[in-house]
Order: structure tokens, then sequence, then C-alpha cells
């Protein structure tokens, strides 16, 4: 036992590893048989004190990104419903085929209901996305006021000239909100592009009788309804897929 190792740290400094100084306690007894005579470098003591770790390293996963790192993105479902509503209203615009206006009314509704919905879950994140898709979510409903519900006889339609400043506003506030900000996706500013063009072209159409101008602000209100409608179920076909394939993979190791 005389010509084995004894640990540099025994019985030297009670502050340091008070084992072998002073009284010699049961405890202090077992730790000098298991590892202060011998296998010192195995106690968990010693390795503290020489700056060892107890346990060997593993491999560690890097930190998930912060939520406020993350680059913006626009609110997938209101970016869709925004894009059903602009294409449903255009196209009730073309002499081609005419809409239930009950059917019109429940797409128009629940598309309002997706917009506000979207825009009030991304205020935190990005205030302009939220005021874009809550503001228009307000403005479908009030078109289901205005035009939907009178032309099915609930209430009176709007005079010209009103529904043309209203139109008017709006498409001037859709291009406030494609022009306003660096912020918003590309995306979103073509769409919002398309939607002021719409609007503007709805105004003048109305204002002036013109059934060519009626016509063309009906395709580009389609064309600004397409992009919202396709990335929109782009992304919920991702996020779907992405959701399935932990279940799939789970199946896969019971088989």
């Amino acid at each position: 036992m005389a010509n084995q190792a004894i640990c540099p740290y025994y019985g030297k400094n009670e502050d340091a590893c008070d084992v072998g100084c002073g009284y010699i306690t049961s405890h202090d007894a077992k730790m000098i048989i298991k590892y202060c005579s011998s296998c010192y470098g195995s106690c968990q003591k010693y390795r503290e004190l020489t700056g060892k770790s107890a346990t060997p390293p593993t491999h560690q996963q890097p930190p998930p990104q912060p939520i406020g790192d993350r680059p913006l993105t626009p609110p997938l479902f209101g970016l869709l419903a925004l894009g059903l509503c602009s294409a449903t209203y255009a196209f009730d615009q073309l002499p081609l085929y005419a809409i239930d206006l009950r059917a019109m009314a429940v797409v128009l509704f629940c598309g309002a209901l997706g917009q506000i919905g979207s825009g009030l879950s991304s205020l935190k994140k990005n205030p302009l996305s939220a005021v874009a898709f809550a503001g228009f979510g307000l403005f479908w409903l009030s078109i289901l006021a205005l035009d939907i519900l009178p032309r099915a006889g609930y209430g009176k339609l709007p005079g010209t000239l009103p529904m043309v400043g209203y139109l008017a506003m709006w498409g001037l506030f859709s291009l406030i909100i494609c022009q306003g900000h660096e912020s918003i996706s590309r995306v979103c500013r073509l769409v919002f592009t398309m939607l002021t063009s719409f609007l503007l072209l709805l105004a003048i159409a109305l204002a002036t009788s013109n059934t060519a101008a009626l016509h063309a602000a009906a395709a580009v209100g389609l064309a600004c309804g397409l992009p919202g409608i396709s990335l929109g179920l782009y992304h919920f076909w991702r996020e779907t897929a992405l959701a399935l394939q932990p279940e799939m993979s789970r199946s896969n190791k019971t088989r």
C-alpha cells in the first residue's frame, strides 16, 4: 500500500477536500479506501478540483433559433383566404356564370374571418401584415353588407358615388400596404399590388359604367387571387406532409 499513489489533495486543505483533515468520519474512511489510496482519478471531488468533467462529453444539438431571429413569413392562411375572397368576388363580376349569392356570402364571410384571425395571430411578429390582413378581413365583411346582402334582398344598395369612393379608398390603402415597409414579403407585395389595381379598376368601371373596364377589373382580381391560393395550398400541403412524416416513420419502425 505504501508504493501506491495517493491523491495529491488528501489531507491538504479543508476548504478544497476535507478528507484526511482533522476528524475522520466513517464516510471519510470509505472515501480513503475506495478512492484516495489508489483510484483517486475516478473520484468526483478530484475531477472537480482538477477541472475535469465527471462524465465524458456528449454530442449536443445546436440550440434552437430564437423566434425573433427567424425570417418573417406572411400569414399563409390569411393569404389563402384573401386570394379566395378576391377571386370569388372578381369571378362574380364576369357574365360567364352566375354564382349563388348564398354560396358567395359564405365564402366571403369565412374568408374574412380567416384573414382577421391570421392578422391577429401575426400581430407581435409582423404588425404590418397584421394590419393588412385584419383590415381586408373587415373590408370583405363590409362588401358582404354593402353589396351581397342587398342584392339578395336584405337592405338597399348604396349609391354609385359612395361605392366608388369606398372602393378607391381601399385601393389606396392596399397601395400603402404594398409599398409601406420592407418587412412585407414579395408574394404579399405582388398580391396587394394586384389587389390595388383590381379595386381601382372596379371603382372606375362603376363610375363610368364601362363593361370593358369591369371585365378588366375582374381579370385582374382573378390574377390577384391565384398567387395567394396557390401559395397557401402549397404550404398547407407541406405542413401536413411534415406533420405526417414522424407518424409514418414510427409506423415503419414498429413494423
